[in-house]
């Protein structure tokens, strides 16, 4: 390329890419910055005690943990421990939530955003639903949460009726992966 014949063009040319790729990186980033305060649907509680049979104390940093709501009165029904205690951190835990597929798709898209997670992907899976966001955690790591929400659950026990609250059970399961360095 005749732009690239001097050395006074070669690094204004590399300065210039330098500058690009360092701007696209910084984009790129999570910023766990100031809450949304988002209408959410249903009331919330802390993800911790549910992620308590796969969550050693300590492994994950607090603000993590702090910053995973699922809805109050969800059930947990099963746990996995990918990792098997080698290696980056790897679990899920799947909730029965007590009302409907849309409703807890709502609360999942507004809590994520609500507690500063950045949303990576928001898309229909199958016969379902799936969110993938990051967060940064004090500990240096990124952490990404992927939630998946199924529409119509394998023997999901139908619940009563009002006519405030739709009833049903949704099935939703929470990936919680580490990353190696922020």
């Amino acid at each position: 390329m005749a732009i690239l014949r001097t050395s006074k063009s070669r690094w204004i040319v590399g300065t210039i890419a330098l500058l690009v790729i360092s701007v696209g990186t910084l984009i790129g980033l999570p910023t766990n910055g100031q809450k949304q305060h988002l209408p959410i649907n249903m009331p919330t509680t802390a993800a911790v005690p549910y992620f308590a049979p796969v969550t050693p104390k300590g492994v994950v940093p607090n603000d993590v943990l702090d910053a995973l709501l699922v809805p109050k009165n969800s059930t947990r029904t099963s746990w996995h421990n990918f990792d098997q205690g080698s290696g980056q951190f790897d679990r899920e835990i799947t909730i029965a939530v007590h009302a409907s597929y849309a409703s807890t798709k709502s609360f999942f898209d507004a809590a994520l955003k609500d507690m500063a997670w950045r949303i990576l992907s928001s898309q229909p899976l199958g016969k379902g639903y799936e969110i993938l966001a990051l967060h940064s955690g004090s500990d240096g790591h990124f952490w990404e949460i992927g939630v998946t929400i199924a529409q119509n659950p394998p023997n999901a026990p139908k619940l009563p009726t009002s006519s405030e609250k739709p009833g049903g059970s949704t099935s939703a399961t929470l990936r919680l992966l580490q990353y190696v360095s922020a």
